[in-house]
C-alpha cells in the first residue's frame, strides 16, 4: 500500500476527480464504488478528501484518506466549455436574455377624467343586466 502512496505524491488530486474509493458495505465487506472528490483539506500534514459515491445517497458522503483512493483508475474532471461572457466579465453561467421592455402610449382619454367617466358610462350600457330574465309569464307589448 506504500506504493500507492508513493504514486499520490505525484498526481495533484482535485475537485472533480472520479476514483474508486474503499468503503465497508452493509455486509461489513470491502467495496471500491466510484466517488467524487468534492473538497480536498489538509490536517495535521495529512490530506484529507470529501467523496461522493456515484449513484448512493449523499449522506454517505465522507471524509477519506489517500490510503482509501485507487490512484490506478485516477479520473480527471472533464475541460469545460468556456460560457459565454458579458462585458469582459466571467461568470458560471450566460446571463438571461434581454427583457424588450414595451412602453405603452398614454391617450388623452387616459388623463381627462370627464372622458373616463363617459367611457364606463358607455361599457357599463354594454354589460348584461345583474338579474337574470324571469322565467314566469311574459307581457304583451303594447
Amino acid at each position: 500500500m506504500t506504493k500507492m502512496a508513493d504514486h499520490s505524491s505525484s498526481v495533484e488530486i482535485v475537485e472533480g476527480c472520479r476514483l474508486p474509493v474503499l468503503r465497508k458495505n452493509q455486509e461489513h465487506e470491502d467495496e471500491w464504488p466510484l466517488a467524487e472528490i468534492l473538497s480536498v483539506k489538509e490536517v495535521s500534514g495529512r490530506k484529507l478528501y470529501y467523496v461522493h459515491y456515484i449513484d448512493f445517497n449523499k449522506r454517505l458522503d465522507e471524509w477519506v484518506t489517500t490510503d482509501r483512493l485507487d490512484m490506478k483508475k485516477l479520473q480527471f474532471p472533464k475541460k469545460e466549455a468556456k460560457t459565454p461572457t458579458k462585458n469582459g466579465l466571467s461568470g458560471s453561467r450566460p446571463s438571461s436574455p434581454e427583457k424588450e421592455v414595451v412602453v405603452s402610449e398614454r391617450r388623452e382619454t387616459d388623463t381627462d377624467p370627464a372622458l373616463q367617466k363617459k367611457q364606463r358610462k358607455s361599457l357599463d350600457l354594454n354589460l348584461p343586466s345583474a338579474t337574470p330574465p324571469s322565467r314566469g309569464k311574459t307581457l304583451p307589448t303594447p
